[in-house]
C-alpha cells in the first residue's frame, strides 16, 4: 500500500477488515480512495452498506463486484435516475441490482453484471490453475468480447419479464475492457448477423424481455477523478413495455462519452 494515499473513515476500516483477505493493493491511488469512500458513503445513505460489506471484505472478485455495483448505482443516481429500490424482483426468483426513477412516476430496472479475466480462460488454462493466479502475466492472447458479452445476457435474460423497461450493464474486468473496444464487439453479439458469431442475441424473440445493454468501464484518470465512459446498444425488438425511455438511453447511449460522477 502507498504511504501517501490517505484514507477517510470508511474506507480506513474497509481495508482494515479487508486487506488480509484481498491479497493486492487496492486502493493504492488516491483516486480510488476517494472513490471508494464516496461509493461507501452513497451506499451507506441509502441503508445498504451493511449488505454490500461482506462482499466488500471478501475476496477480491467479490470486492470488485460490490464495487462495480455501487459505481454503476451512482452513476445512474448522478444522472439524475435516483434508487428507488435495491435487490427488486421483476421474474421470480430472481432478483435484479436495483431499480430506477425515470421520471414521471416510471421505473427501470437495472442488472448489473461483471465478467472478470477468468471468463477469457480457455479450458486447458481453468484446468492447470490459471484462474488462481495474478490476472496478467506475460503470455499474448487473442480476445473474444462478444462471446463474454454473449454468455453475460445470457446470464442476466432470465431475470427479466419485460412489463418495465430493463437495462442490463456489463461493467467488466476483463483483460481488456470490452467498452474500449467501442460499439463492434457489441453490436456484433447482440444485433447484427455474423458468419463467424451466428446471429446476435436480440435477433432472438426470447431476449425481447431486455431492453438494452450498456457497457460501462473506467477510462482514465484526470485531475485526481476516475472518469468513466460508457457505450449502449438498444434492443430493437423488445416488447414496447421493455424499451428504455429515450431520455435515459441518451445519457449513456454516445460512444466513449465521458462520465465522470460529480
Amino acid at each position: 500500500m502507498a504511504n501517501n494515499v490517505m484514507f477517510a473513515p470508511r474506507t480506513a476500516r474497509l481495508v482494515s477488515e479487508g486487506a488480509s483477505k484481498w491479497g493486492d493493493v487496492y486502493p493504492a491511488w488516491q483516486p480510488y480512495a476517494d472513490e471508494c469512500e464516496r461509493l461507501l458513503t452513497f451506499v451507506d445513505g441509502h441503508g445498504q452498506l451493511s449488505r454490500f460489506w461482506p462482499r466488500l471484505v471478501g475476496r477480491p472478485q467479490q470486492r470488485d463486484e460490490a464495487l462495480n455495483e455501487m459505481r454503476v448505482a451512482y452513476f445512474f443516481e448522478q444522472s439524475g435516475f435516483p434508487i428507488i429500490g435495491w435487490e427488486v424482483v421483476d421474474a421470480l426468483p430472481y432478483n435484479v441490482e436495483f431499480e430506477i426513477s425515470t421520471g414521471g412516476g416510471k421505473t427501470a430496472y437495472v442488472e448489473v453484471k461483471s465478467p472478470g479475466w477468468e471468463s477469457e480462460l480457455s479450458e486447458a488454462e481453468i484446468k492447470a490453475g490459471r484462474a488462481r493466479q495474478d490476472k496478467y502475466d506475460d503470455k499474448a492472447r487473442a480476445v473474444g468480447p462478444e462471446e463474454v458479452v454473449r454468455r453475460t445476457v445470457k446470464k442476466a435474460m432470465p431475470k427479466f419479464t419485460g412489463k418495465v423497461p430493463s437495462l442490463i450493464v456489463i461493467s467488466d474486468d476483463c483483460f481488456v475492457n470490452i467498452g474500449t473496444w467501442g460499439t463492434g464487439p457489441v453490436t456484433m453479439a447482440l444485433t447484427e448477423q455474423s458468419a463467424t458469431y451466428g446471429p446476435g442475441v436480440f435477433r432472438d424473440p426470447a431476449y425481447a424481455t431486455v431492453g438494452g445493454v450498456c457497457l460501462f468501464w473506467m477510462r482514465r484518470v484526470a485531475e485526481g477523478e476516475l472518469v468513466f465512459a460508457s457505450v449502449c446498444v438498444t434492443n430493437p425488438r423488445a416488447l414496447p413495455t421493455a424499451v428504455l425511455p429515450d431520455e435515459l438511453v441518451a445519457k449513456i447511449a454516445q460512444v466513449n462519452a465521458e462520465l465522470s460522477p460529480a
